[in-house]
């Protein structure tokens, strides 16, 4: 019988986080920052190792919506920036646009994701289906 809630994305990244900073405060261990470096990643590790074996799953899980939740806001912010800075937002292959003249071709700001719409509706307010990010587009 499987007892405890497991390793989910958010024991994931901790376990990462954690991870790097032990390499961090390995490299500086004569040093007192490296010290605090090490004694957060253990402190980290212990909670990671506490979340896994936790019985209390509603409260594991309300953890995790809320951690992926921050994570689709700051990915979406920075995805939009980046995407802003390099132009690669709203442009499609032509061979889609060529094969389907009656819509217009879009991908989400945030994470990526192509949609389509039909063209002549105006602007449309788009929810992306995947990191839930909201944007307006002319078609």
């Amino acid at each position: 019988m499987n007892k405890g809630y497991g390793f989910d994305r958010l024991s994931r990244d901790g376990l990462i986080l954690s991870t790097l900073l032990c390499v961090v405060g390995v490299m500086l261990w004569h040093s007192a920052a490296g010290m605090i470096l090490c004694a957060i990643a253990a402190l980290l590790m212990a909670l990671i190792l506490f979340r896994a074996l936790s019985e209390n799953v509603d409260r594991r899980r309300a953890e995790l919506i809320g951690y992926e939740s921050i994570v689709r806001s700051v990915s979406g912010f920075l995805g939009g920036a980046f995407s802003k800075l390099f132009n690669r937002a709203g442009q499609a292959s032509t061979a889609k646009i060529k094969r389907d003249p009656g819509y217009r071709y879009f991908k989400c700001p945030g994470c990526g994701k192509e949609y389509r719409a039909p063209k002549g509706k105006g602007k449309i307010r788009v929810t992306c289906r995947e990191c839930g990010v909201q944007f307006d587009k002319k078609v």
